[in-house]
């Protein structure tokens, strides 16, 4: 493998992205190959649930559940979906005692994974 292809790989992978490694990030993204909303944090396991809404063309067209459990990343992925025209809002719960608590809304027009990514 090219020496500047290795450079480049292990610069992406060095770079400083909290990125629910370390604190609990939720984000949504549309019209990229698939539309979404995840909710997560890699070294501590929720009871979470992730609901994504998904418009198109400002019409609700569906909703996507990922369902309550007990996990470290919760995920509402409609796949395929995401080709333009495209608004996601991502509803995400946690569980607490029994009890659902909305803990944060995101909301995206495009592919862009900042909304909770390098927050």
């Amino acid at each position: 493998m090219n020496k500047n292809i290795v450079c480049f790989l292990f610069s992406l992978l060095t770079m400083q992205v909290n990125a629910g490694v370390f604190s609990f990030t939720m984000h949504s993204r549309a019209n990229c190959v698939n539309n979404e909303s995840i909710s997560w944090q890699g070294n501590q396991a929720y009871y979470l649930r992730t609901i994504s809404r998904h418009y198109y063309n400002h019409y609700l067209a569906h909703i996507v559940d990922s369902e309550w459990d007990f996990t470290k990343r919760s995920a509402a992925v409609h796949w395929g979906e995401g080709k333009g025209g495209w608004y996601v809002v991502g509803l995400h719960y946690e569980g607490v005692n029994g009890n659902p608590y909305l803990i944060g809304q995101t909301a995206v027009p495009d592919c862009s994974i900042y909304d909770g990514w390098w927050d």
